[in-house]
């Protein structure tokens, strides 16, 4: 099948995949709206709903050898690892963890090294991150370590500035800490191009990525780009709250995060603390399942019994990739025909550029605060986006803004939800 084809299948079954999600168009209260926010979290897809309730009815708290109960428990949280495991082409189901949250992944993370690393080592971290991949890492091993910390610039396009990073990196550099793509501007980084210079330079530097803003949007292989850590969320990609942390075998049994005595010292479990929730975890799996759905039912059905898992999570968010690129194209079009005096979109705005993006729009219109933008475009068009610093080190440390306007788009938004968009901003401006 041509590649146009697939795309053709998302845009004509949309219908089919946005009744997957039950509060897309109207949300708990019954408001109609366009829901642009995806950034801060998706719609919950209604597989992973049921999920959670049917784990919190049925299923037992330990996993465990002996009772039927948990045992189930246990084959659950293996099954979870391993469908994780095959998303991201992680090596091993066991090199997959849990946590309540990425930003508290990555603070565990980061704690995990402090018997690592030593003062006379350099970090660096970029002023592109979400600051959950930055701070944990400031903390640490600047303010508790002593190392020098390290900040690679942004371009004015908002795109990282990899000379710069570059530039930053020498024997001494102990950690890296990436976005795979800006949280505020959706600008994506080539990972595989600069780990690859990075290990050049600094042959056993950790490199972790945070790939929360850009696991709903694109394919995700952490064995290709040879990252040493990954993490992402279950409730940016159609799932539940939760942290996933990924990372290399002879680091995850190597490292000392938080933990309690009693508790083994083997990875994956011992940078779980406490319990797992299990009705989490299930609702996280079947929105996973989710995608291998959409792969195989709506996409491309003919090649369902051809494909195992790996491929087929590869297949489907190349997919959304380019689909995401179509949405780039029409909001990037529309904005040309707008009032540049009056909004001002920050991020690659030129067309050629699009598949260097997410459909992701950080922008401001004159005279208006991005909290009063976001509340006409609700009041007068029933579009939801958001307004804040987003938690990007760009806009709290580079723009220094207290606020900026973000609509953010993924494979279930209809490119007539982009017009839709497009002519409300036109109309508060």
């Amino acid at each position: 099948m041509q590649k146009n084809k697939r795309l053709e299948r998302i845009i004509s079954n949309h219908f089919k995949i946005r009744q997957r999600f039950p509060l897309l168009e109207k949300d708990l209260f019954g408001n109609k709206r366009t829901y642009l926010n995806c950034g801060a979290g998706t719609i919950t897809v209604d597989t992973a709903v049921k999920a959670i309730e049917d784990a919190a009815r049925r299923s037992h708290p330990m996993p465990g050898e002996v009772y039927p109960a948990e045992i189930a428990t246990k084959d659950l949280h293996w099954e979870v690892r391993s469908i994780a495991a095959d998303f991201i082409n992680a090596d091993s189901p066991d090199e997959i963890s849990f946590h309540l949250s990425t930003t508290n992944a990555l603070f565990n993370l980061a704690f995990s090294f402090q018997k690592h690393i030593s003062k006379k080592q350099n970090l660096i971290v970029t002023n592109l991150d979400h600051m959950a991949n930055v701070s944990p890492w400031e903390r640490i091993f600047g303010e508790e370590i002593g190392c020098e910390v390290r900040r690679a610039r942004i371009d004015e396009e908002y795109r990282l500035d990899i000379d710069h990073l570059l530039s930053l990196v020498d024997e001494n550099t102990g950690a890296i800490a990436l976005t795979m793509a800006a949280n505020a501007f959706g600008s994506i980084v080539p990972l595989k191009k600069i780990i690859a210079a990075v290990r050049e330079k600094s042959p056993d530097c950790v490199v972790c990525i945070d790939a929360v803003h850009h696991a709903l949007h694109g394919s995700i292989d952490v064995q290709d780009i040879d990252c040493d850590f990954l993490a992402f969320s279950g409730y940016k990609i159609f799932g539940p709250m939760l942290g996933i942390l990924w990372g290399k075998k002879k680091w995850m049994d190597k490292l000392s995060p938080y933990r309690v005595e009693t508790a083994k010292d083997i990875s994956p479990h011992k940078f779980e603390q406490g319990m797992l929730n299990n009705a989490v975890l299930a609702a996280f799996k079947a929105a996973l399942e989710y995608l291998l759905w959409l792969e195989k039912e709506v996409i491309d059905p003919q090649e369902k019994l051809n494909l195992d898992r790996r491929a087929c999570f590869s297949k489907v968010m190349q997919t959304i990739e380019k689909y995401g690129t179509l949405l780039t194209k029409r909001i990037l079009q529309g904005i040309q025909r707008l009032d540049p005096s009056r909004i001002r979109f920050l991020g690659i705005t030129d067309l050629e550029m699009a598949k260097e993006r997410d459909p992701t729009f950080a922008f401001e219109i004159e005279g208006i605060s991005a909290a009063e933008v976001k509340k006409q475009l609700w009041l007068e068009s029933g579009i939801q986006i958001a307004d804040g610093n987003h938690y990007s080190a760009a806009v709290y440390r580079v723009l220094k803004r207290p606020s900026l306007c973000r609509a953010s788009f993924c494979h279930y938004d209809t490119l007539e939800t982009a017009d839709i968009f497009l002519k409300a901003l036109n109309e508060i401006s």
